[in-house]
């Protein structure tokens, strides 16, 4: 990536050359035939008063066709192993248990219905979805190269896409603590990132300080970076005289009162945590501590290598993860999985990355149609992080203020505010986004204008622009990182030859304002020069920024999540105790610092050395996770519709209604239900395939409201959601946009895909101005 990594899109804002190409690993055909529009256009009849007679013979038609449909996606040897791979016990409990049954003869039962739900979900995902997982959503890079004469080029070389295996860094954590007492001569003990160490007391936020007896205290300032533990003992000896076993002593102490961390470990961003591990472990000099520890790494490794080898046989892949689990436990004591029933919370052992060879250059003719209305948009971005930034500023000084009452004069320790600031910044942001997204949406709502009864709005972006510049004023983002913004796009066409008539509309997904979203570490390492990204990140954030040292609020996130491009002068927040590996010279540990008032502006300083950094930007990582998933032009609604400002839709076609109004989705006649929901649809104009987010979940799931299987899976959600929220519970369907039709994106077998491009905006160097801080 050359130096000029930024395309210029206009209205002072850039696009990186580099993007990501999210894509389904299945053609989006794969779900048509579950379903049967000939049924809906007779449940349609029905309900406009045709007698049900054609429908109830169809019907029946219908439900052996999906059972035999469903039977056939079940045999599928490709979908069998994106299964294994993300549950392997769903190839017994769902996949399995369908195939036992004769489909020309099973009955459908309630049971029933919820085998086949389950595999319709995995279907609509594998087929809808625009995941980055494995070789069933695959991984692309692609670029903007201005001097393309065509509006986009798919380019494909005729190879196989790479596949990567990983150990998640959590399972390492395990095995490493496993592993670790007769290891910690050779290991590194370092202080909890919470505390801190003032002369012979320890410093325990929210407490009183701890008293240290000689020894500890002599201990904790002998702690350094890569210091072990026998040179730990060794440099106390020789500084104060103690006896090495008092030393010992201490250690012990401390770790038993949870005042140090001293395991085999790997930071947190480690895609490679057993290797790291093994160079750790191959430094132990006593052959009888070294030899067991290397042998139950080479025993998880090998495991893993199963799994590897296993690529393409859905049973054997199940094996061999089953076996790993297996592996894991044994040499553990823990379960191969955490938070059990959580999607989207990297909860198994080993995660898989696939890049695909194949990809898409963007030329300036694409770049043309969408420079003016996404220009808008990151306005309304770079407007949102500044006012996102000053409500977090007010709410964090209510907090400082409340603990500087409690000690006048002195500061505040950077530990204590930021347990005080726990609610605002992990477990309860709204109230300070709520008020922040309401002023987006009601700017956004008077610019465009947007009136029932439409259901399709368009602007014009020149049209705008005014209103625009005075709704969102430019100024200085509200942090640093908040130069950069993260849309994610879709583009609607039948194909390339439409693409290159100029018969296309881009569709915006989402926007990530303040976020960089290509910054995961696999995504970094699959891409071809990851050094060039890196010094992109580093052109557009040349002071340097500080980040997170962990993706969770407790750590022990995720690996292929943990944030990479870092640059030199980047400055890692250290809170996580699985955070290892830092520089405390360099990182901001919390339990070193402390806040400060300078002339009415918060500072975080180090006790160290008395370097100061503004308190939004130390948390700024923190804010932009809070902000980011409330971005929406429009607020939710009973409906909305689409709005389009010249050739981008900047809002779906949506429809807000309490679950309990759906009140079809408890009908246990799956005749009558599916009557009952065609009428729904037709009184609110749903189209066919539609996007469904019900209260409780995460993300939203495709419904297909011709499929018996999928408007199973929908009525399973509502019905969830109003048994955990009750009468709160809402559905929210929002059209899909690109249809099927639109797919433009097709595979190396032709068939269309449903795909996204992930991109990162910036302001050009021209149109750079100073930090908010």
């Amino acid at each position: 990536m050359s130096a000029a990594h930024l395309v210029p899109l206009g209205g002072g804002w850039g696009l990186w050359r580099s993007f990501c190409v999210r894509a389904a690993g299945f053609p989006v055909d794969l779900l048509e035939p579950l379903a049967d529009p000939e049924l809906a256009a007779l449940a349609d009849a029905v309900a406009a008063g045709a007698d049900d007679g054609a429908y109830r013979a169809r019907f029946r038609e219908a439900e052996r066709a999906l059972a035999r449909a469903l039977h056939s996606a079940a045999t599928d040897p490709r979908i069998r192993e994106a299964v294994a791979w993300q549950n392997p016990g769903a190839l017994d409990t769902g996949f399995g248990t369908l195939l036992r049954r004769d489909p020309e003869t099973v009955s459908r039962t309630g049971r029933h219905r919820k085998t086949e739900a389950l595999v319709t979900s995995y279907l609509h995902r594998y087929a809808a979805k625009n995941d980055t997982i494995g070789f069933f959503g695959p991984l692309r890079w692609a670029r903007i190269d201005p001097e393309q004469p065509e509006p986009v080029r798919a380019v494909h070389d005729g190879t196989a896409g790479n596949r990567t295996l990983y150990l998640e860094g959590w399972a390492l954590a395990e095995l490493g603590r496993a592993l670790a007492p007769p290891l910690r001569p050779w290991l590194v003990p370092r202080l909890l990132p919470l505390l801190g160490v003032d002369g012979n007391t320890l410093r325990v936020p929210l407490a009183d300080p701890v008293p240290l007896d000689p020894v500890q205290a002599d201990v904790l300032r002998a702690l350094r970076p890569g210091r072990t533990a026998r040179q730990v003992v060794a440099t106390v000896r020789a500084d104060a005289g103690h006896d090495p076993d008092r030393v010992w002593a201490a250690l012990d102490r401390l770790y038993a009162d949870r005042r140090i961390e001293w395991t085999l470990e790997a930071a947190p961003d480690d895609l490679h945590p057993a290797a790291t591990l093994r160079s750790v472990v191959a430094a132990v000099d006593d052959p009888a501590v070294r030899a067991p520890a290397l042998a139950a790494l080479d025993r998880l490794t090998s495991a893993a290598a199963t799994v590897t080898a296993a690529r393409g046989d859905a049973g054997a892949v199940r094996d061999a993860l089953v076996g790993l689990g297996a592996t894991f436990t044994d040499l553990t004591g823990a379960a191969p999985v955490r938070e059990a029933g959580q999607l989207y919370a990297g909860r198994t052992l080993v995660f898989e990355e696939c890049r695909q060879p194949d990809s898409i250059r963007l030329g300036q003719a694409a770049l043309d149609t969408l420079a003016a209305p996404l220009s808008l948009l990151l306005d309304s971005a770079r407007w949102y992080t500044a006012a996102g930034a000053a409500l977090y500023r007010r709410a964090l000084r209510a907090v400082f203020d409340q603990l500087a009452n409690r000690r006048p004069g002195a500061p505040v320790p950077l530990a204590e505010l930021w347990l005080a600031a726990r609610g605002v910044l992990i477990d309860d942001p709204g109230p300070v986004v709520r008020p922040l997204t309401r002023a987006l949406h009601h700017r956004w709502e008077r610019l465009l204008a947007v009136a029932e009864p439409n259901r399709r709005v368009w602007r014009a972006a020149a049209d705008l622009r005014t209103a625009a510049t005075a709704a969102f004023p430019a100024g200085p983002p509200g942090w640093t990182a908040a130069a950069q913004h993260s849309p994610d796009l879709m583009i609607a066409a039948p194909d390339l030859a439409a693409i290159a008539a100029g018969d296309v509309d881009w569709v915006l997904g989402e926007l990530h304002p303040g976020y960089h979203t290509m910054r995961y570490a696999s995504w970094v390492e699959c891409h071809p020069d990851p050094t060039g990204l890196a010094r992109a990140m580093a052109a557009d954030l040349p002071g340097g920024v500080v980040r997170i040292g962990a993706t969770g609020s407790q750590g022990g996130s995720a690996t292929r999540f943990s944030p990479r491009l870092l640059a030199p002068d980047d400055r890692r927040l250290v809170f996580a105790p699985d955070t290892c590996g830092h520089d405390p010279g360099h990182d901001l540990v919390v339990g070193g610092c402390d806040v400060v008032d300078r002339a009415g502006r918060l500072l975080v300083q180090r006790r160290a050395d008395g370097a100061c950094h503004d308190l939004l930007e130390v948390l700024a990582d923190l804010v932009a996770a809070n902000l980011m998933p409330h971005f929406r032009v429009l607020s939710a609604a009973p409906h909305r519709p689409r709005v389009t400002i010249d050739r981008l839709v900047v809002s779906r076609e949506s429809w807000t209604f309490p679950a309990g109004t759906v009140d079809f989705a408890g009908d246990p006649d799956e005749s009558r239900r599916f009557l009952r929901l065609r009428a729904w649809a037709g009184r609110h104009g749903l189209p066919r395939h539609v996007f469904v987010r019900c209260t409780g979940e995460r993300k939203p799931v495709h419904v297909d409201l011709a499929s018996l299987a999928s408007v199973e899976v929908l009525c399973r959600a509502v019905r969830r959601a109003e048994r955990t929220a009750g009468a709160a519970a809402q559905v929210t369907v929002t059209e899909m946009l690109p249809a099927p039709e639109q797919l433009w994106f097709t595979g190396s077998d032709g068939r269309r895909h449903s795909s996204e491009l992930r991109f990162v905006a910036a302001p050009t160097a021209a149109a750079r101005p100073a930090s908010g801080a």
